[in-house]
């Protein structure tokens, strides 16, 4: 028997580890207590003593932020927002910090020109570089104007962009959307012909991105032509916005995929779509660093040379990070955001065909009157423009169904805003969905949520007058000086898309009874999207 042995001879041996133990887990023990009993104090005074606790809205959604991050993931925004505006009013606590409104006064002072509430910083196309391992995404030198939350900065970088999204500059260009069209209409003339299906939820993706193609990067990208999603090219960029908007509103936001674990594991483990983005994005930088080594050559001018010469903050050349930077905007706003436009108004003239002779006949007169018939030329946008009713049901349907459906926070400027009975301090988030918004009754009339074309038009100087207040606060492309920059391309885009398809074509779903699915991640997008064509003309 050893010393140590004859010493701890009647000492329980096990007792020697258990003290240790017993004590480390009454610290553990405590620390959750404390920490449960903060978070308790927490929930008390968000939901007794914070500024918007009058303000009504779901229990959960007043403490955590898990009630809205679990609605965005799930991608059903679209119904959630209407639901909880019909439940609780036009001003709902949609978070522990954060309101969402329809409010007609208050949409002027938030979003309005010459406001000075602050846009809430959120991830942009920047953070999907960064996300991609695009080392020249670097924030410090090159970023985008949606990323910008100072009101100087944002206004120089967009003024940067805005020659190449001007009118003037898009309907120079209108001849290359015409020849993407008619690839289009001779695939369509095809499916038509044989009587297959064909979901719209993909082939109008391919029109709108193989347009931005045309346009900006130097020629069509193949969708059309194909008839698939190239490479995955269009679903990678919905995963990457769907993550960008999505983490948001999670805390840290992006930190969560910007890292180099995240990416390493995605790169070893994640599926082909997952990494697709990185194909699009080399393929896309190859075509950036080709032209600025190059130079346009015989080529035709596009948006891609403007972004190219345009200048920096202080003067200096652009490099490759601004530029890849407005290449994925252009991609990924640009395309889809139409796209969903179009869908839209295409799925009203589902739903209402009691309105589709009438748009018809006006169309087929126009094709007459101006002599494409004759000539066998198609209408363009100025004049397709021109036309009232045509006008008044895509304005309608994109009144009803914006591209972007997610809140548009702002911190109120200082001192607050008054929204309705409530005083919301500065501190506080605020928000519209266009959507939302959109059904305004306030603004819209009492039946703001029906298909109603017919409100668009006018017959005397008042209901003018009516038009222009419902237009000056329509919410489809934004408002202020954030509104959409590249609003004149989409509106070319459908106005030609819709005026030539219904000249050409009818339509009807494939099976009666099953709608289109509509998912909402940032953009709202239409899917399944199933029917048959048959040919006019």
């Amino acid at each position: 028997m050893g010393i140590l042995d004859t010493f701890l001879i009647d000492v329980d041996r096990p007792g020697l580890f258990a003290a240790p133990i017993l004590f480390a887990k009454s610290h553990v023990l405590l620390l959750f207590t404390v920490l449960a009993l903060l978070y308790l104090v927490q929930i008390i005074y968000y939901l007794s003593l914070h500024p918007l606790h009058k303000i009504p809205g779901p229990f959960l959604a007043q403490f955590s932020g898990i009630w809205k991050n679990v609605r965005y993931f799930r991608s059903t925004w679209h119904r959630d927002i209407l639901e909880l505006h019909d439940k609780y009013g036009p001003v709902v606590r949609i978070g522990p910090n954060e309101v969402s409104f329809v409010d007609a006064k208050a949409l002027g002072a938030i979003y309005g020109h010459g406001t000075t509430a602050k846009k809430i910083e959120c991830p942009t196309t920047d953070d999907i570089l960064v996300m991609q391992g695009r080392r020249f995404a670097n924030k410090k030198s090159s970023f985008s104007f949606f990323a910008s939350q100072d009101v100087m900065i944002h206004r120089a970088l967009r003024s940067r962009v805005s020659a190449a999204y001007s009118m003037t500059s898009i309907l120079a260009m209108e001849p290359y959307i015409q020849e993407v069209a008619d690839k289009t209409w001779a695939k369509f003339r095809g499916f038509a012909d044989s009587g297959q299906i064909i979901d719209f939820g993909e082939w109008i993706p391919y029109f709108t991105f193989d347009v931005v193609g045309q346009l900006s990067l130097g020629g069509e990208i193949g969708f059309v032509e194909m008839g698939e999603d190239i490479d995955d090219i269009i679903s990678s960029i919905h995963i990457g916005f769907y993550m960008m908007a999505n983490m948001g509103s999670v805390p840290l936001q992006m930190f969560w995929l910007n890292n180099y674990v995240t990416r390493f594991i995605v790169e070893r483990f994640g599926s082909a779509k997952m990494n697709a983005f990185q194909g699009f994005l080399r393929w896309l930088e190859q075509r950036v660093t080709d032209r600025m080594k190059y130079g346009l050559g015989t080529r035709r001018r596009d948006m891609l040379q403007h972004f190219i010469e345009m200048k920096g903050i202080q003067g200096r050349p652009t490099g490759v990070g601004d530029v890849m930077i407005e290449g994925v905007n252009i991609l990924g706003a640009g395309a889809d955001t139409t796209s969903i436009a179009i869908l839209a108004i295409l799925g009203d003239l589902i739903l209402h065909p009691e309105i589709v002779p009438h748009l018809q006949a006006e169309v087929d007169q126009a094709y007459k009157d101006l002599g494409h018939e004759e000539k066998q030329t198609e209408i363009g946008y100025k004049e397709a423009s021109a036309l009232p009713y045509l006008a008044a049901v895509i304005k309608e349907s994109m009144r009803l169904h914006p591209s972007i459906q997610y809140q548009l926070p702002r911190h109120p400027a200082e001192g607050g805003v008054t929204i309705g009975p409530y005083q919301i301090p500065q501190s506080a988030e605020v928000s519209i969905s266009p959507r939302s918004m959109n059904r305004c009754k306030e603004i819209f009339s009492s039946d703001a949520n029906e298909f109603r074309p017919s409100r668009w038009q006018f017959s005397n100087e008042k209901e003018e007058e009516a038009v222009k207040e419902m237009s000056r606060l329509l919410t489809t492309f934004g408002l202020g000086s954030r509104v959409c920059v590249g609003q004149n391309l989409a509106l070319v885009e459908v106005y030609k898309f819709i005026a030539q398809f219904v000249h050409k074509f009818d339509m009807k779903l494939a099976d009666p009874q099953t709608l289109w699915t509509t998912k909402t991640q940032w953009f709202s997008m239409q899917h399944d999207f199933n029917v048959r064509l048959e040919a006019r003309r």
